[in-house]
């Protein structure tokens, strides 16, 4: 290149039309964060993604493609690129956009949404064309304008216009009513990034907070026709609709109702009430594995809500060092630990894992509270799976084998990780990105995961964590136990539900009872009276502790210690415990060598399974 005269702005053109080869422009211009920038531009065009792009991309942004394709905006790594290449060599790449898509004007998104966040565009001039052309485009990009930091008076002024251009979409057809209302989902995402509240069930548990009084009305009684018609969201969070005639409430409708106005806007309520609850549960979830920061203000907001709190409300939540259940005492946000204290909480706090609640050693007293209250949390969280790293991951220091030599389907493996952000890498594999930590897990396995044949299953090999910038080993202890765990618990998920076997043992009733048959027929022969069972799970009271044992995947879990690893040797385990089946069944024999085991743990001699139960 250097010895042709081809100059810099038609070698930038040409990674903006190639950008497999960016990372070599990058380096023979001296341009640090081109390559950065030439995807930043490749991620935000309407064009659909192929595998290749969607791994590039998901290095740089945890979107995922589909949001992209619908207009979602990531600001954090905009700001990456520009910081990088500073604005004259931004410019040029802004400019050599053109050269992204053969479709006319595709390339415009990104230059637009370039433009709003660097507060290139006017709101107001915005708002009066949104409104007079229904511009979508606009309306996506509209949210991205910067404002000042926490002001939420700007922040509410945003949401109730986008909730306004949703309401109005109402008078279209149906097909333009779906096209406005995805546009509507990603400026509500865009606003969320614009508020640095990151998303959007957060967004709408703020800004809804704010406007509960709408709701209100909807809960007074209003009369249709001899039937009292009203909105009810009961002490779980659930809102329903509740009907009253002559003083009798009842459960349906009547067809003269059916259509009336009050009726079907309640039902819409009724329906996103729902809605947000289900996504606030999973958003929930999120913030425990990603060690989300709440401040005071926000959580004594969503306790305000009355379709939030009750989940809340049954949620640990961690504070420096005070870790409990929060309550309101005078106004004032607490938090009530296990023994029944209550503590003031600090200025930010999050939810806890269970790593926590080792680490503080009050796992088992959050497990006795939560079945003496006979309280059920919206997810696993003190029931949750623990997985803390063995002593053989920190000999092997950067590599671990907990799940090698297990074949899995190759499909199957696929969905139920992509389902969990992971993608599938060209080279490598499936991987995984988490960038808060900058780091990037791999999990390596003798497998085309691209286009899966008729041939031999794979065989799982390692997990190895890489830095998502140097793509250097990264120690398993230097790698935060949280992440670690629910890395592990992601690929226990495949072992248990994406086996060979054709049958999948977790979600197989006819399997699960089969074995728990053969089990309560071989405790009772051999006397083991400490061994019970609940639901999927063999609960066992040794001597040293409690142990559950799940009779499809045959994970050990210890009660305030985690998961056990207990390695089979199924070539000895064959034939030397009775099933009363023909086939080879390996993982049988091995959950009831573990469930032996267990019951009679104060014979065990093996050094690494005491030291994890000793723990």
């Amino acid at each position: 290149i250097r010895k042709t005269d081809i100059s810099e702005k038609r070698l930038v053109e040409a990674a903006m039309y190639a950008p497999q080869w960016a990372g070599f422009a990058e380096k023979i211009l001296g341009w640090p964060g081109l390559k950065c920038g030439v995807w930043f531009f490749h991620a935000h065009i309407n064009e659909n993604f192929s595998a290749e792009k969607e791994t590039e991309v998901a290095i740089y942004s945890p979107i995922s493609p589909q949001q992209f394709n619908d207009g979602a905006f990531d600001k954090k790594w905009f700001f990456e690129a520009y910081d990088q290449l500073g604005e004259k060599r931004f410019q040029l790449l802004y400019k050599s956009a053109k050269y992204i898509t053969s479709g006319s004007n595709q390339h415009r998104r990104s230059q637009l949404y370039s433009d709003a966040v660097l507060g290139k565009l006017d709101a107001d001039e915005l708002r009066t064309e949104i409104v007079e052309k229904r511009n979508q485009e606009k309306l996506r990009c509209y949210p991205l304008i910067p404002m000042e930091k926490g002001d939420k008076k700007e922040a509410l002024c945003r949401y109730e216009f986008l909730q306004k251009f949703l309401k109005e979409s109402k008078q279209f057809g149906s097909q333009r009513r779906e096209s406005e209302r995805k546009a509507f989902t990603t400026a509500m995402e865009n606003l969320a990034i614009t508020t640095g509240l990151m998303d959007v069930n957060r967004l709408t548990w703020q800004m809804e907070s704010e406007k509960l009084e709408e709701i209100k009305p909807l809960m007074e009684p209003v009369e249709l026709e001899g039937v009292f018609v009203r909105l009810k969201i009961d002490e779980n969070g659930d809102a329903g609709m509740v009907m009253e005639k002559g003083g009798k409430i009842i459960k349906t409708v009547p067809k003269s109702l059916a259509k009336h106005s009050a009726i079907l806007e309640m039902k819409a309520t009724v329906k996103e009430l729902k809605d947000q609850k289900r996504r606030s549960r999973d958003s929930l979830e999120r913030a425990m594995i990603d060690c989300t920061i709440f401040g005071v203000d926000e959580l004594l907001s969503i306790l305000r809500n009355p379709i939030l709190a009750p989940m809340v409300e049954k949620l640990v939540w961690i504070s420096e060092n005070v870790m409990g259940f929060p309550v309101l005492t005078d106004g004032k946000l607490m938090l009530e630990s296990v023994d029944g204290s209550k503590a003031s909480a600090g200025e930010s706090m999050r939810l806890a894992h269970p790593h926590d609640f080792k680490t503080a050693g009050v796992w088992m007293e959050f497990m006795h509270l939560l079945y003496e209250k006979k309280c059920k949390q919206p997810f696993k969280q003190v029931f949750r799976e623990y997985y803390p790293l063995t002593e053989d991951e920190r000999q092997e220091r950067t590599i671990s084998r907990r799940y090698a030599g297990h074949q899995v389907q190759t499909g199957r493996t696929v969905v139920l990780l992509k389902g969990r952000g992971w993608t599938v890498d060209y080279e490598e594999g499936l991987q995984k990105v988490f960038y808060q930590e900058n780091l990037v897990v791999r999990m390596f396995a003798m497998a085309d995961w691209f286009s899966p044949a008729d041939i031999e299953a794979p065989t799982l090999e390692t997990v190895e964590f890489f830095d998502r910038k140097t793509g250097e080993n990264v120690p398993l202890d230097q790698v935060p136990p949280i992440l670690f765990s629910e890395t592990m618990r992601d690929l226990d998920l495949v072992v248990s539900v994406a086996h060979v076997g054709g049958v999948d043992p977790e979600a197989s009733h006819s399997t699960v009872e089969m074995r728990i048959s053969i089990a309560t027929e071989l405790a009772a022969l051999l006397g083991l009276t400490n061994v019970s069972w609940v639901g999927s799970h063999a609960k066992i009271h040794g001597s040293l502790a409690n142990y559950s044992v799940h009779m499809g995947s045959g994970v050990v879990h210890a009660e305030g210690a985690g998961m056990i690893s207990i390695l089979p040797v199924h070539a000895q385990a064959r034939g030397r415990i009775f099933l009363p089946f023909a086939d080879d069944d390996p993982r049988t024999a091995e959950i009831m060598s573990k469930i032996i085991l267990l019951a009679e743990d104060k014979k065990i001699k093996d050094p690494s399974i005491l030291t994890q139960i000793r723990a």
